[in-house]
């Protein structure tokens, strides 16, 4: 079987089983088995390809008609421009969270003390210290499992420039301790949705998607927590559902935050900006 012929054939059994990107998954998953560039896909279309690659391949497409993520199948997924490697046991990073590195970017002044809840596989924290390594950046999670993928990512990612990896809920491990920037991007999703989504997010941390009382349990506790863990003046930056607009705006200000929310690219509310 050529490449050409492989590539036609997966891209139709995945459109067939209802992927929504089949072209693109079907690129993306021959590409990576192969090692090779996506342009090969035309340019050495005729390419004959061994029995053990038509295998491997096959392995992987199998793995993507049950809708298992295609980062998951892979093991890695972009964010902001970098390769973080993915796994079962963290979230797989989202664009639209991109916005939220843009602004902690932005709000964090030089020298600052940042820290990263929920980190999962470390994107937002690796991204931060590696556009700005002046901040002195931490990061938790409560999965020590998710921690140890952060590290890795971290490692690969920025050589000598390091950040602190703490394990634990939200602010216990910091008690009695400050920070200039708090940024987060905690599991809001409606706990009462889960198994009535994609069905790729089946495949996905539960504990890394979903909280209690429509999503906000945890925003709540962040938001009422952060009071004591940011220096005056100090920032807020969390990633939100597009329907929690409302209630950020009531707890942010109940706690004496000013409190604002930034727009995703799609125009939906995703980044809630509180100043202390």
């Amino acid at each position: 079987m050529t490449l050409g012929e492989i590539s036609k054939k997966t891209a139709l059994r995945l459109k067939e089983t209802g992927i929504e990107n089949p072209l693109l998954d079907s690129d993306i998953i021959i590409t990576s088995v192969l090692d090779i560039e996506r342009y090969k896909l035309v340019s050495d279309r005729d390419r004959v390809l061994t029995e053990d690659q038509i295998k491997a391949i096959e392995k992987c497409v199998l793995r993507r008609l049950k809708f298992e993520p295609v980062a998951y199948i892979t093991g890695v997924k972009e964010f902001y421009s970098i390769e973080f490697e993915v796994n079962k046991d963290v979230l797989i990073p989202r664009p639209e969270t991109e916005l939220l590195v843009d602004m902690a970017i932005y709000w964090g002044g030089n020298g600052a003390r940042v820290l990263d809840l929920c980190t999962g596989s470390g994107a937002i924290a690796v991204v931060l210290k590696h556009s700005r390594p002046d901040l002195d950046v931490y990061a938790s999670d409560l999965s020590e499992k998710a921690l140890k993928l952060a590290k890795k990512n971290a490692a690969e990612i920025l050589g000598s420039k390091k950040i602190n990896f703490v394990h634990g809920d939200l602010f216990i491990p910091f008690k009695g301790e400050k920070f200039n920037l708090i940024v987060s991007n905690p599991p809001y999703v409606d706990a009462d949705l889960q198994g009535k989504l994609q069905k790729e997010i089946d495949f996905e941390p539960a504990m890394a998607l979903f909280a209690g009382n429509k999503g906000t349990d945890i925003i709540k506790k962040i938001i009422e927590d952060s009071v004591d863990h940011l220096e005056d003046k100090g920032v807020l930056l969390l990633e939100i559902g597009s329907d929690q607009h409302d209630f950020v705006h009531a707890v942010g200000e109940k706690c004496g935050f000013t409190v604002s929310i930034l727009n995703d690219y799609a125009g939906f509310p995703r980044v809630a900006t509180l100043k202390k």
